[in-house]
């Protein structure tokens, strides 16, 4: 690490974020001043359509620490987060969301876990300013992926994250394109923190994760990660057969000693439900192929228009 290089690189993703940048600025930089500490900001541009970029120029014009680094178009807040990490130099990594809904006054109680000798801290946040929907999703997903990397934490979907240099450096090579960055993190391993934050409702802007959105990503981190639907399939296959041979031999018990004809209604309701059920795996299963066949393209995750050094 070169002498010149900053302690702290703070990555913070922006889409369509004109209404909250001037704010963000100036809480950051007041933040990272006050803790005394050498720093960067580099600011990910993801394809902004409104002033996001030309008030990020404006502020790189009038702070060198400071960076701006523009992508083609918008890629998402994943890829925008590794497109700025493979562009820090600090010792010590913190990635924040432009809303604000974080603080950027407990960076510093992240950076000062980190070095008690852990590689990643993330916040917690205890009580959170969401609505009671997207509270008890996020709740669901936490308690899913919890089970699923075994990572002593609470709160998976906090943006603001703090991670060491070796860690940052092992996430940049994968390769993969469907990437959640707790899980990418529990993948390499390490030892973990989680430090409890303090959340604000947003006052600006709109968020970009709306319930439809969380379904989606949801839904990506499950079939990314992990083969456990397929798995599961397999298992509720066997167990719609179990029962389906037992109903089977009721109807024929029905029939041949009652002499009931109207069975024939529990057999058709059985077959559509099973046929619904094939038709789902089928799906899950496509989903698996499709997510191959993009894998096996080797497109870039992103691509970087230009940077303000």
């Amino acid at each position: 690490m070169a002498e010149q290089s900053p302690e702290i690189s703070v990555v913070v993703p922006i889409y369509n974020e004109e209404a909250t940048i001037p704010e963000l600025y100036r809480r950051l930089t007041a933040a990272l001043e006050a803790f005394g500490r050498s720093y960067e900001i580099i600011a990910i541009d993801d394809g902004s359509k409104d002033r996001s970029v030309h008030l990020l120029r404006e502020y790189h014009a009038q702070d060198p620490r400071f960076r701006v680094v523009r992508l083609m178009r918008n890629y998402g807040q994943s890829p925008a987060l590794y497109a700025g990490f493979s562009r820090t130099r600090g010792q010590y990594v913190v990635m924040i969301d432009a809303d604000l809904q974080n603080f950027p006054e407990d960076i510093p109680k992240l950076i000062e876990k980190l070095e008690e000798g852990y590689d990643m801290v993330s916040g917690f946040r205890k009580d959170r300013k969401d609505g009671l929907m997207r509270h008890l999703f996020s709740r669901s997903i936490n308690y899913v992926i919890n089970r699923i990397t075994r990572q002593p934490l609470s709160d998976y979907g906090c943006a603001l994250k703090a991670f060491r240099r070796e860690l940052v450096d092992h996430l940049g090579t994968f390769t993969h394109r469907c990437r959640y960055l707790p899980v990418d993190a529990a993948w390499v391993g390490g030892a973990v923190a989680e430090v409890e934050v303090r959340h604000a409702e947003r006052t600006q802007g709109e968020s970009k994760y709306g319930i439809l959105k969380l379904v989606q990503t949801a839904f990506d981190l499950l079939t990314g990660i992990t083969v456990a639907p397929l798995q599961f399939i397999g298992l509720s296959g066997f167990g719609f057969a179990a029962i389906g041979f037992a109903m089977s031999l009721r109807v024929a018990y029905v029939r041949l000693v009652h002499g009931d004809v109207h069975q024939l209604e529990s057999i058709i309701a059985i077959f559509f439900f099973l046929a619904g059920m094939q038709m789902v795996a089928t799906g899950l299963m496509c989903e698996y192929i499709g997510r191959l066949y993009v894998e096996v393209q080797r497109k870039p995750y992103y691509i970087i228009r230009d940077e303000l050094e």
